[in-house]
């Protein structure tokens, strides 16, 4: 599987070439694997994902994650995180932006995933920063980075930090240090608001896989 994962990224990119969406966390709340961003979904706007985790070559777990955004900067959402081997369980999670462009393109959320404490409530704030427009070269425009640098408590203990880009506006890629491992994905639009994402997740351990949709209006 850890194998696959990679091709599995190449292929999807090339056959579908369509602008990607913001979509959930494995954790939950809009982000990029295991950690949030400071971005908010818009009022009314919402997104759903399932994914699948493996370890060892072995299923390792089953989640399910869906956000909306209740009002202007405020989005909430949960978990429903069904492992293998555990009781299955339902993460709650809130995220309000307190500072937003166009001030220097930075914006900083504060949140909370797991409020109910099912199994490790986790709060934090988290600040986003696009370093520039893009460049464009022969496979297309690539966006600059936009960095995600934060400090949290729980699952998220201490400082997190992660860099995402987008390839000719179809692949994104991301890399995040979650406070404990170090996690490389890649993002990929499949048709209009449906996008796939492929992630080697705690340090090379286990791999991710996960579909994604957001409102189409």
């Amino acid at each position: 599987m850890r194998r696959l994962a990679p091709t599995m990224a190449l292929a999807l990119a090339l056959a579908f070439p369509v602008a990607a969406a913001a979509a959930p966390s494995l954790l939950g709340p809009t982000g990029l694997m295991l950690i949030p961003s400071a971005d908010t979904l818009g009022m009314t706007r919402w997104n759903v994902s399932i994914a699948g985790t493996w370890a060892d070559d072995e299923p390792n777990a089953t989640i399910i994650a869906a956000n909306v955004g209740l009002l202007p900067g405020l989005e909430a959402g949960f978990a429903r995180a069904e492992p293998e081997d555990a009781e299955a369980e339902t993460l709650l999670n809130a995220k309000v932006r307190v500072l937003q462009p166009p001030v220097g393109r930075i914006t900083v959320s504060a949140g909370m995933i797991d409020i109910t404490d099912q199994v490790d409530r986790s709060a934090y704030v988290v600040l986003s920063h696009t370093l520039g427009a893009g460049v464009l070269t022969r496979v297309g425009p690539v966006t600059l980075p936009q960095i995600h640098v934060g400090v949290g408590g729980g699952r998220l203990d201490g400082l997190f930090a992660g860099v995402t880009t987008t390839v000719g506006s179809r692949i994104g890629l991301m890399a995040e240090y979650d406070s404990e491992d170090i996690n490389l994905g890649a993002r990929i639009a499949l048709a209009a608001n449906l996008e796939g994402t492929v992630a080697i997740l705690d340090g090379m351990e286990s791999v991710a896989a996960q579909l994604s949709f957001s409102s189409p209006w």
